[in-house]
């Protein structure tokens, strides 16, 4: 508000000379007081806050476009308290694939550790072959040197046999461990992947949102953003007329 300035007057003071005649009457001067500067009006406000451009919003306009902000303020917080819940299990997501990772590797080493077992177990089945030949070999050698050959199978036989036991031993305590160790590795990850699908379907689901969402951004910014409107209507609108 242009505050209105307050003028006094300034007293005049009327002189008159005595004479013998009647001065003829005088009309004192008529003080004008100067017009108050009127108060310019507000320029037009814009739900952007930019300098107005396009047709004045009527009220009805008005109210939809404030429905319309509403909307898009009350879209865009709840995308961005989703997306900070997703972006908090992506991080937990990152954390359970390197621990499988580690699982990975320990079952990778538990693997190695039969394959090796493996080899010597092949190894012993190709002498345990071995034997068996020379065994059958031997029905056609002559009586007396089947008897000789006899002792150094026997001495054979017992070799293999007990090298057979630690061998044994070692698929009991090495191959259950080897696959609890893939059997538990598999479930996690099968636990994982779907933990995974459903990350990636909701993720799906927000991006799809956010790019509705920025449209309806736009277009609100287009139609209503730097429309000029009333204030009175701003205020009508909020008291429900």
């Amino acid at each position: 508000m242009i505050p209105t300035r307050s003028l006094v007057a300034p007293a005049v003071a009327v002189s008159l000379a005595l004479f013998s005649w009647q001065a003829p009457a005088q009309t004192a001067p008529k003080i004008v007081m100067p017009d108050t500067p009127a108060a310019r009006p507000a320029a037009p406000k814009t739900l952007g806050g930019k300098a107005p451009v396009g047709k004045m919003l009527t009220r009805d306009e008005l109210r939809v476009c404030l429905k319309r902000l509403e909307g898009v303020n009350t879209g865009t917080k709840d995308l961005e308290q989703r997306r900070a819940a997703l972006d908090k299990e992506k991080e937990d997501l990152v954390k359970s694939g390197d621990a499988l990772k580690a699982d990975r590797a320990d079952v990778d080493t538990k693997l190695a550790a039969v394959r090796e077992w493996e080899g010597r177990m092949r190894a012993h089945s190709a002498e345990i072959e071995a034997f068996n030949q020379r065994m059958k070999a031997a029905d056609e050698a002559p009586r007396a040197k089947r008897e000789e050959m006899a002792k150094e199978f026997d001495v054979e036989r017992e070799r293999l046999n007990k090298a057979r036991v630690p061998l044994g031993e070692e698929e009991t305590r090495l191959v259950p461990v080897y696959q609890n160790a893939v059997k538990a590795y598999n479930d996690k990850a099968l636990a994982r992947d779907a933990v995974v699908a459903d990350w990636n379907g909701r993720n799906k689901a927000i991006n799809e949102q956010a790019a509705k969402q920025e449209d309806e951004r736009s277009a609100w910014l287009s139609e209503c953003a730097n429309r000029p409107y009333r204030e009175d209507d701003e205020i009508a609108i909020k008291k429900g007329k």
